[in-house]
């Protein structure tokens, strides 16, 4: 990790920049022209006070608050709706982001951070989660990249192998299943949204995006439904099972050794060490199977980003705090060492950060540096698209049929094109005019 030495003197003069002495991987950072100010952020990332202080310290004359959110984004619709009471800046999702966006509780900060700027510190695929039509409202903080985190107790106990294609997943999955069916190879969330779409990103694919002003859908396009075939296969075979996720009888299939692998974001290798320690010292971390080895490609379950909500009185200062909390190396080094986020998106975090963590070992993993699979799991990213602006009810739908699924009513394969259904004729009802069906942008 690069020491940094502010040398230049903050001054409030349009064309100013903040630069530090000896950095050659990032650009220097916009000077705040305006008016002392105080801007509030709503987050739920642990430990943002580390972060802050650094950033007050090279912007003195910028003060900010921050209020531990939760995932509360109803409070962010009603207040959007009664055109006050939101804070400068807002965590969310990149799942949500595009329907904050659509409901206007963000506002374009390209005035301070265009877009030559924000592609010199964060990746391209990244405006799809933080703009629209060209109008850029916040920046990406952690990255959801899958990845495998297996038990590594069962797999020697019953001869299995880390599986680096899905076939072999398969194998390993029906292999369990036939030596000891009270175990799960791995489970599908009936309650998480973002696990299919992930599913489907992590074949190359994706079920939906938005592209010249107009939503395209298209969740049985040929790549989403050989993922969904493929998952039907091993849950009519009953090699891998539904479950409701996040609650006390998940928590504790994971604690008593009935859940062998569990796919998720990044994050959750820490998600698990602090809700199982039970378990410390028999899991391992793995990137995910490929359909083509030699064309490897990775999605995301999860990560978040900050935008500038759209009633800032001060949205020059939140643009300027944003783009430095998630860019700037000694943020991203207490993002990942303080707040426990594995992997950031900034492109400052793999040239600046990760070289100093690649070789740390992580006890709960029995040893294992951790860290090299997380970034070459981010690296696979290599695609993205834009979440649809009613997540909300792309999941809600997305439960409806599952548990159809899960009485026996219906096929997995039988359910997407019901999904996709029910999904539409919602977004029609809702006003969305601009809609492109049954295919995906070229």
């Amino acid at each position: 990790m690069k020491k940094l030495v502010i040398f230049a003197v903050l001054v409030a003069l349009v064309g100013v920049f903040v630069v530090f002495a000896d950095s050659t991987t990032y650009p220097a950072y916009p000077a705040y022209t305006g008016p002392a100010a105080t801007i509030t952020m709503w987050a739920w990332t642990s430990n943002e006070n580390y972060s802050i202080d650094a950033f007050e310290k090279v912007y003195p004359n910028i003060h900010v608050v921050w209020s531990n959110f939760g995932v509360d984004y109803t409070k962010i619709l009603t207040s959007t709706a009664a055109g006050k009471g939101l804070p400068d800046v807002i965590m969310s999702e990149y799942t949500y982001a595009p329907q904050f966006i659509e409901y206007g509780s963000f506002q374009p900060i390209n005035k301070w951070i265009p877009e030559s700027l924000y592609l010199k510190f964060f990746p391209e695929y990244s405006l799809k989660w933080t703009s629209l039509d060209g109008q850029i409202y916040g920046t990406p903080q952690d990255s959801g990249a899958i990845v495998m985190l297996y038990r590594k107790d069962i797999f020697e106990k019953y001869g299995l192998t880390v599986p680096t294609t899905w076939q072999e997943f398969a194998q390993d999955a029906e292999k369990l299943h036939s030596e000891n069916p009270n175990i799960a190879f791995t489970t599908i969330p009936n309650n998480w949204v973002i696990w299919p779409v992930g599913m489907v990103w992590q074949a190359g694919g994706s079920m939906f995006d938005y592209a010249n002003g107009k939503w395209y859908v298209d969740f049985t396009n040929p790549t989403a439904m050989k993922v969904f075939d493929y998952w039907n296969n091993l849950l009519q075979e009953g090699a891998v099972k539904f479950d409701t996720w996040w609650t006390a009888d998940w928590y504790k299939e994971i604690d008593q050794g009935k859940l062998a692998v569990i796919i998720s974001g990044a994050w959750s290798p820490e998600w698990v060490s602090l809700n199982s320690p039970s378990t410390s010292g028999k899991w391992g971390v793995a990137l995910l199977p490929q359909w083509d080895p030699n064309n490897p490609h990775n999605g995301e379950m999860g990560g978040s980003g900050f935008y500038v909500s759209s009633q800032s009185k001060y949205p020059e200062a939140a643009a300027l705090f944003v783009l430095w909390l998630n860019s700037n190396p000694q943020s991203l080094e207490y993002l990942n060492q303080k707040s426990q986020l594995a992997a950031l998106v900034s492109n400052v975090f793999t040239t600046d950060v990760a070289p100093s963590l690649e070789n740390v070992e992580y006890p709960y993993f029995g040893g294992q540096k951790i860290v090299p699979v997380v970034l070459e799991a981010n690296n696979q990213v290599n695609t993205a698209f834009v979440w649809l602006p009613v997540m909300d009810y792309v999941q809600s739908s997305m439960q409806t049929e599952f548990q159809k699924v899960i009485d026996g009513k219906e096929s997995l394969v039988d359910a997407i094109p019901n999904w996709q259904k029910a999904v539409v004729a919602f977004m029609k009802k809702q006003g969305f005019n601009n809609l492109v069906v049954g295919q995906l942008p070229k």
